[in-house]
């Protein structure tokens, strides 16, 4: 699998307090689907810090709640750590 998009699925799992995301979004995060908008995680304020701790865990980068404000998709943080591993 893709490395970007596991660390995807790790911080969504996190996000989820380690319960793994439903299979369509799984699978949407698998394939890099363009069309996943971030309100489908159904993340709370928590969650979504929860979701930037794992990505900072895995990747070494610092992903905030106020750098996912600014989009839309899921795709988009797909993007915003390709640009930086």
């Amino acid at each position: 699998m893709n490395p970007v998009r596991k660390i995807l699925l790790t911080a969504v799992q996190a996000g989820r307090h380690g319960v793994p995301a439903e299979l369509s979004i799984a699978k949407a995060i698998e394939e890099g689907s363009a069309e996943l908008k971030l309100e489908q995680l159904e993340f709370d304020s928590l969650a979504w810090m929860e979701f930037c701790i794992s990505v900072e865990l895995q990747s070494g980068l610092e992903l905030t709640p106020v750098d996912i404000e600014q989009m839309e998709y899921v795709a988009q943080i797909e993007d915003w750590l390709r640009a930086r591993v």
